[in-house]
């Protein structure tokens, strides 16, 4: 296993090595030699790359949501923690869950006194 992950960092490796080789050797970067100005930059983006810039904000988008499902926390412990109910363990298979202290245990709470 340990060797599949070296031979997959070594063939990133010279995909990078090679992509960057092909670039820099590309004839089409000299073609103008004044240097673009904010409107023909703009132009190019919106007309000639709009393919690209649509696809990059596709996956700019996917990995913003992905990363909100990963970091969101919906453990039935936490939910009910926020809402301050106490929690009775599911019967699926989960740990146990943290139950909150009663309010009698907890002095300064107005308007629980019952008559």
């Amino acid at each position: 296993m340990r060797a599949l992950g070296i031979l997959a960092r070594i063939g990133v490796l010279a995909l990078v090595l090679v992509l960057l080789t092909e670039t820099m050797q590309f004839s089409g970067w000299n073609d103008s030699p004044t240097a673009p100005t904010s409107s023909s930059f703009a132009i190019a983006m919106l007309d000639d790359w709009n393919m690209m810039t649509l696809v990059l904000g596709l996956l700019l988008s996917m990995a913003m949501i992905g990363a909100s499902y990963l970091v969101r926390d919906e453990r039935l412990a936490n939910l009910t923690w926020d809402l301050g109910q106490d929690v009775e363990t599911p019967v699926i298979g989960m740990p146990p869950a943290a139950t909150r202290a009663s309010s009698i245990n907890q002095p300064g709470i107005v308007g629980d006194d019952e008559e």
